[in-house]
């Protein structure tokens, strides 16, 4: 069962505290959004409900061919999963209703809803309007918070349940900044995405090694020396510098940059905030905001984008703020949960101990080190202890995938990990990456 916390009484407050956050709600307000909106209306009941089961092979049939436009999402169960249906990236596929020749599952279900209902081109449901929509709404966040323009949406899908219940995800971050997260709610009383409140606990949010060395003094922790250290004077090292630790280098490029985008996640949560919404509520969230999809009672639609800057304000933002803008889009798809976050934080500390600290530290001091670690670890994992972890680590890294369903199991069994701590401190291949462990097993 998905873990609850508290939550606030009214919509009206929880609308006022996600505003406070950087995130607006809007629902339609003008003749022609009230219009679209019946019409993603009548979509999502056509998918869902009335041609539920053809729509389902659809999305079954690309899935399977591996077309790369249907992927399944983390918080769904083995009986109801829960579709991702990405839009053509090649402009020229989209809203052409003469062509039923389509290999993409959004344009499919579209293409069959708009035959189904005898929409002609004029009044057909199309990719393009529904873009213009949720540009709408971005204009309309704009103007209210004198904030940027956002010219272009990326990274667009369809995100479908069928029946339910659902527990929903693990809370979560994804890579944003400095994009926007846009959720266009379709189907009736749709719950919206949950997000979460963290508690500082008196003091500053986790944003670099420093802060995070006081989030966990402030928990009456005691940090070893040899991790205040790592965390003190390597910080801002670029990981790719190294060899044992530029495995991670792809997507975090520094300790501390990676820290200012998930560190949050090492807090504990203070309340959640969750909707019920109506077709054509549009959630736009700014930043890098925790947040999961919620648990559900039955089927659910909605439209996923990211609102995407104009390019001068992307890269000037980026520069101001040192934040490496390399190959990533930053658009949503580098996410992380607590527990996925500190098992690559262990994996980049316990390399970097093993490779710049043995020679100047006492082996009590990197044993020690490294079991702080790891029962930081298994503390956020009885915090939320899922399965679905498993999905989402690398295939090639079978040593955490071993030991954390072990402990999972353990866990569930309500039985002592202190013997796991002790095997993935001593361990050469659970809390390691995959080239760390390769080049050690030739040396070997």
């Amino acid at each position: 069962m998905r873990k609850k916390y508290c939550e606030l009484s009214s919509d009206h407050e929880i609308k006022h505290e996600l505003h406070d956050m950087g995130i607006d709600v809007f629902a339609p307000e003008s003749k022609s959004e009230e219009y679209i909106a019946e019409a993603f209306e009548e979509f999502s009941h056509f998918v869902l409900h009335e041609e539920k089961n053809a729509c389902i092979d659809i999305l079954e049939k690309c899935l399977h061919r591996c077309t790369g436009s249907v992927g399944e999402l983390q918080g769904g169960s083995d009986e109801y999963s829960i579709y991702r249906a990405s839009f053509p990236t090649d402009d020229g596929e989209y809203d052409n209703i003469e062509s039923r020749k389509t290999d993409n599952a959004a344009l499919q279900l579209l293409n069959f809803y708009n035959e189904q209902k005898g929409r002609s081109n004029k009044f057909a449901l199309t990719i393009e309007k529904i873009k213009r929509y949720m540009l709408g709404m971005c204009d309309r966040r704009s103007r209210e918070r004198c904030c940027e323009t956002y010219t272009s949406l990326g990274n667009e899908m369809f995100i479908m349940q069928f029946g339910g219940p659902t527990d929903g995800q693990v809370r979560h971050i994804d890579n944003m900044v400095p994009n926007v997260q846009i959720c266009l709610y379709m189907s009736s009383r749709c719950p919206s995405t949950v997000v979460y409140a963290m508690d500082d606990g008196d003091g500053l949010p986790v944003t670099d090694g420093t802060s995070l060395i006081d989030f966990w003094e402030r928990q009456n922790k005691s940090v070893p020396e040899v991790v205040k250290d790592v965390l003190l004077t390597h910080g801002d090292r670029k990981l790719d510098s190294k060899w044992y630790t530029k495995y991670f280098a792809w997507s975090w490029d520094t300790i501390n940059l990676q820290l200012e985008c998930f560190g949050k996640l090492y807090q504990p949560v203070a309340y959640q905030l969750g909707l019920e919404t109506e077709p054509g509520t549009t959630l736009l969230a700014g930043g890098n905001e925790i947040h999961a999809g919620p648990p559900t009672a039955e089927s659910r639609m909605f439209a996923f984008a990211i609102g995407i800057p104009e390019d001068d304000s992307v890269y000037s933002h980026q520069e101001d703020n040192n934040i490496s803008h390399g190959d990533e889009n930053n658009d949503g798809e580098v996410q992380y949960s607590p527990v996925l976050l500190h098992i690559d934080f262990c994996c980049l500390l316990f390399s970097i101990i093993d490779h710049e600290y043995k020679c100047n530290s006492s082996e009590e001091s990197i044993v020690e080190g490294k079991h702080f670690l790891a029962n930081v670890l298994i503390e956020l994992i009885r915090d939320y202890p899922m399965k679905e972890y498993l999905l989402q680590i690398d295939e090639a890294r079978v040593g955490i995938r071993t030991w954390l369903e072990k402990t999972l199991t353990i866990i569930e069994n309500e039985q002592s990990t202190d013997s796991l701590v002790d095997e993935a401190v001593q361990s050469d291949v659970i809390l390691y990456s995959p080239d760390v462990i390769k080049r050690r097993s030739k040396k070997k």
